[in-house]
């Protein structure tokens, strides 16, 4: 994980100012400062490199004077970031940590610029160590803080030390970041405790609640836990402000009506998209409406919808189907005239020959064509599947 030159310049003003601001309260020898003005002036100039050698060579001279050692140290660390040469810059600084040489609120932020140094270079096992003490003594810590040991904690698949400072930090916070809710929920999701990342979604979802992929995680994860009345609800609700948009979506939704035993509504939504055009006019799409109609019993309804399917892509198993559901609607000549396409097609096996002679025979008794009837049922005999019921018709019209 990169950290970016801006935040690590924005730590390098903290430390110059600080030098100034300590120099108050603990004097440093003129020579000292003279250097360090001399060293932070030339920060991201030609002058860098003889700034740092200047640095190394006091560094030799105040070997038993800590306080000045330990200020020294942290502007040669600041050299090296405003090189954005960060791992040379982590020798130095972690020194200055370890002299404990500095009043106690700089101590702390030098030691904060460490761990940021460490984040920025992958060090994260250093990062984690030294983020636990330091979360101790600061006063009071901040939400980043318990953000940044999270955060190291997931870099090195360490999910389950991840939660309680990603829980932490978003307790603490007064405007908790979105993409700490989404670290958070990729620890759960990692750790497969569903139930958690089911109740934090329901929470991101009062926060976001224009986030689609919330909505579709919240759905599939109660899919998953096998709450699938839960995951209509979440589906529904996105539905309607608009979150489902895509086709694959849609059809699902339209799945998840007809295995909750609602038909009705999912050959509405099947019919409906298709008029604005967000589900294609496909012959599966329209077959797939007129099963749910079938099973909302709404024989008519089906019938257009499987006749709609028929004028894109003619199948021969859908016009039997189609020829039945005529018959069901006591539609005969439009259930003779298919049938009698059908079977003169020759686009059925035997067995669907044999039941489309069936189904013409009754087709043209119930239309009083008796003597057509009877040469159906002959025909109807020739096949093995049909013979034993196209004898019993035959017997009970003569």
């Amino acid at each position: 994980m990169k950290k970016s030159t801006l935040g690590l310049l924005i730590t390098l003003l903290w430390s110059m100012t600080s030098v100034a601001s300590t120099a108050e309260k603990k004097a440093l020898s003129q020579q000292t400062y003279k250097v360090l003005i001399a060293a932070q002036a030339s920060f991201g100039t030609a002058n860098a490199d003889n700034a740092i050698s200047s640095l190394n060579a006091l560094l030799t001279q105040l070997k038993k004077t800590p306080y000045e050692q330990a200020i020294v140290l942290q502007t040669l660390a600041h050299a090296y970031i405003a090189q954005e040469d960060y791992s040379t810059a982590i020798p130095p600084l972690k020194q200055s940590v370890e002299l404990n040489a500095l009043p106690p609120k700089p101590q702390q932020q030098m030691a904060y610029d460490l761990i940021r140094l460490y984040m920025a270079t992958e060090g994260f096992t250093d990062a984690i160590n030294l983020l636990n003490s330091w979360l101790t003594q600061a006063a009071p810590p901040q939400a980043e803080a318990y953000i940044m040991l999270a955060t190291a904690h997931l870099q090195l698949g360490h999910f389950e030390q991840a939660v309680a400072p990603l829980k932490q930090a978003i307790t603490m916070s007064k405007a908790p970041k979105e993409r700490w809710y989404q670290s958070l929920l990729s620890a759960y999701s990692e750790l497969k405790q569903y139930q958690p990342c089911i109740r934090l979604l329901h929470t991101m979802l009062q926060r976001f609640p224009d986030r689609p992929i919330y909505w579709r995680q919240l759905a599939g994860i109660q899919l998953t836990e096998d709450k699938y009345s839960d995951a209509l609800a979440t589906m529904e609700l996105a539905y309607l402000r608009g979150h489902i948009k895509t086709e694959q979506e849609l059809l699902n939704l339209a799945q998840l009506y007809l295995h909750l035993n609602a038909p009705y509504k999912a050959a509405t939504l099947i019919e409906d998209e298709i008029k604005q055009n967000h589900v294609n006019k496909t012959e599966k799409n329209w077959e797939q409406a007129a099963n749910a109609w079938l099973l909302a019993r709404e024989t008519d309804k089906a019938i257009a919808a499987l006749e709609k399917a028929e004028s894109i892509l003619q199948n021969p198993k859908r016009e039997l189907r189609l020829a039945q559901l005529y018959m069901e609607s006591r539609r005969w000549k439009e259930a003779d005239k298919t049938l009698d396409t059908l079977i003169n097609s020759r686009k059925l096996n035997a067995a669907e020959t044999g039941k489309a002679w069936i189904l013409l025979g009754i087709v043209r008794h119930k239309a009083k064509s008796t003597s057509k009837a009877r040469a159906a049922f002959e025909q109807a005999k020739r096949y093995k599947k049909t013979a034993n019921s196209a004898k019993q018709w035959l017997a009970f019209i003569n």
